[in-house]
């Protein structure tokens, strides 16, 4: 026979397992899930800076200055895309499966040269982020 008091632990550990299983939101804090959604947008600026220079270094010398005016700095790029995430922004509405693509698409935009993305269309596992835009 179990006492009051194991009667009293037993309950308080099976509400606290509830309450924890009832948890909404991903593993991930409010704040490392904002670190990185801004983490994506900058390395996609950074990647997408190296191969405009890539693209530049291309191009004939007479083309290259007309073709870098159109080009922004990565303080520009990060500008534009301030009010951009690649997450919810409901945080009870980010998922850890969201978190592992969006962790995927940044280490395959690490690892990828430019001229592979070129040729592909981009990057398979970004184009998972995006899967209306397929």
């Amino acid at each position: 026979m179990l006492s009051i008091t194991q009667m009293k632990f037993i309950s308080i550990l099976v509400f606290s397992i509830f309450i924890l299983s009832c948890r909404k939101g991903p593993s991930l804090s409010k704040e490392e899930v904002k670190d990185l959604s801004q983490n994506y947008i900058k390395e996609l600026c950074k990647k997408n800076l190296e191969c405009s220079a890539q693209y530049l270094e291309s191009l004939p010398s007479g083309e290259q200055r007309a073709a870098k005016s159109g080009f922004s700095s990565l303080d520009q790029c990060m500008a534009e895309q301030s009010n951009q995430s690649i997450l919810p922004d409901d945080y009870e509405k980010v998922t850890d499966q969201q978190i592992g693509k969006v962790k995927r698409c940044m280490d395959d935009l690490l690892k990828t040269p430019c001229s592979e993305m070129e040729q592909s269309g981009g990057i398979p596992s970004c184009r998972e982020l995006f899967p209306d835009s397929n």
